[in-house]
């Protein structure tokens, strides 16, 4: 096996090794395998044929959603290539790529597109140039979430001339069917399974897709569906200026205060860090976050858009305490989680302010 795809073997296997007992799902479905030097074969082929160069090494390799690895090509170009499962059809990533380079072409931080989407294994890939710039900030400092806040709006209006048109789907929990609970992100979580006891939590679910289902109230607009302190990198001087930002395919369109909404859930969350930073705000961060928007925005959302707001947020939160809900954990003691959020505020968390 050529040295760079063997590296690329071990990246993927050290990668796989920390899901221990559990299948690796993503990979499964992109690659038909889970077999590290599979994969990493079938990503040199890829890299051979679409990019014109075989892979010299590798710089990561990730799974949540999809499958993400950075690679060295044998002429020195490093790239990121994000492997989709089959289900996201071409069609939606080639409107991904369209606001992506949009949004690149304005500054908004988004990375440039170089390949794809093209045929990766049983799905698809899109291909973006690597970027290392930046540092990550704790989102819980007030400075870092407006700085979030504010750019979500730059991103939101720079996109508005695309909104009406696009094709992009709705963040995915707005586009559930009538069940309270869309099908989760991740093959990790079943909620039929693991609903022995989490009526706490669905019950604020619950009224809030009450809210969520009967308004239609605010712009549509296009954003960035899982806005957070993890998929963001600042200026390593100029502590409050972004400089990057990733996971693009998270890009939406959805009414405005429910997009806001949905950010300010998880705005803090970054699971890659080894040292502790809650993931959850408080409910007086998310609602900062908000006004913080809004300040940016100059312009307050109505009674009507708070509530959806409201709604939105409440929902995101019973989402993520209920993930944790289905990997056996019970973190309604423990500060800083989801389940504690949900727990302490219950329906709370649904009043608009």
């Amino acid at each position: 096996m050529d040295p760079g795809v063997a590296q690329l073997a071990e990246t993927i296997a050290r990668h796989l090794s920390e899901w221990r007992d559990s299948p690796a799902h993503v990979e499964l479905a992109v690659f038909g395998s889970d077999e590290p030097h599979a994969i990493a074969e079938e990503l040199d082929r890829f890299c051979r044929r679409e990019l014109g160069g075989g892979v010299a090494g590798a710089l990561f390799h990730q799974s949540s959603i999809g499958c993400v690895s950075g690679l060295v090509l044998d002429d020195g170009r490093r790239v990121v290539v994000k492997g989709h499962q089959p289900e996201r059809s071409v069609e939606w990533l080639r409107e991904v790529v369209r606001v992506q380079m949009h949004l690149a072409s304005r500054g908004l931080w988004a990375t440039t597109v170089c390949g794809g989407p093209a045929t990766l294994g049983q799905g698809y890939a899109i291909v973006e140039a690597f970027v290392d710039g930046g540092v990550t900030r704790d989102a819980h400092e007030p400075v870092v979430r407006r700085a979030l806040a504010r750019g979500l709006l730059r991103m939101v209006a720079a996109a508005r001339p695309l909104a009406a048109a696009s094709t992009l789907r709705g963040q995915l929990l707005s586009d559930g069917p009538d069940a309270l609970w869309p099908v989760p992100h991740s093959k990790l979580f079943d909620f039929g399974k693991t609903a022995a006891g989490a009526r706490w939590i669905d019950d604020v679910a619950a009224r809030a897709r009450v809210i969520m289902r009967g308004a239609a109230t605010g712009d549509l607009v296009i954003g960035h569906g899982d806005w957070r302190a993890e998929h963001v990198r600042f200026d390593a001087v100029d502590g409050d200026r972004i400089v990057a930002a990733f996971d693009w395919d998270s890009l939406c369109k959805e009414r405005e205060p429910s997009l806001v909404g949905f950010c300010a859930h998880a705005f803090c969350a970054d699971w890659s860090r080894a040292e502790a930073i809650a993931p959850a705000p408080t409910l007086d961060e998310a609602r900062a976050f908000v006004a913080d928007y809004e300040d940016a925005r100059a312009r307050p959302f109505t009674a009507d858009e708070r509530r959806l707001c409201a709604a939105a947020f409440a929902y995101a939160c019973a989402y993520s305490a209920r993930c944790a809900w289905a990997l056996g954990s019970d973190e309604r003691d423990r500060p800083g989680t989801f389940q504690a959020l949900v727990a302490r505020h219950g329906a709370r968390l649904l009043e608009a302010r």
